[in-house]
């Protein structure tokens, strides 16, 4: 079994932090046909042995788009995107030290249908910060599994 996994949130939530963690760094990088932004792939195999081809997207503040990376972000998500299968699912990769901004991200993203995995990164800065969140209050609330990590630490 195969499945493509795009990594999508805002710039700078950490997305291909946690692609170079899951991927151990085997990744290519290539351009879209036509245009010049960059995306990166890798592929890892699942606890359950699926081959994941996972595709690290350029950062997006919406879905209606203002730059090219916000076009290509979109385009592949909706699988209007001339040569790249859309996605199986989506890992929306959110900064949980800036949640409120982040989470404005999240109602188009799962308004494409896709199974979503929320991932709240930075999790270490919140908790030194003193924050915390519920995930299992958020997950309801957004109908989609909801965690904490730390990219940067592997937790």
């Amino acid at each position: 079994m195969h499945k493509t996994v795009a990594l999508v949130g805002p710039p700078n939530a950490g997305k291909t932090t946690l692609f170079n963690r899951l991927t151990g760094l085997r990744q290519k990088v290539a351009n879209y046909p036509g245009v010049t932004v960059e995306h990166h792939s890798g592929r890892l195999t699942s606890q359950r042995g699926v081959e994941v081809d996972l595709i690290d997207l350029p950062g997006i503040y919406s879905l209606e788009p203002r730059s090219e990376d916000e076009c290509v972000t979109r385009d592949v998500l909706r699988g209007d995107m001339e040569g790249i299968p859309r996605p199986d699912a989506v890992v929306l990769v959110l900064d949980a030290t800036n949640l409120s901004r982040h989470l404005v991200v999240a109602a188009p993203v799962l308004g494409l249908g896709l199974p979503t995995l929320v991932v709240l990164n930075m999790a270490d800065d919140l908790a030194g910060r003193g924050g915390e969140l519920n995930t299992a209050e958020l997950s309801q609330r957004l109908g989609v599994p909801v965690v904490l990590a730390s990219a940067s630490k592997g937790e």
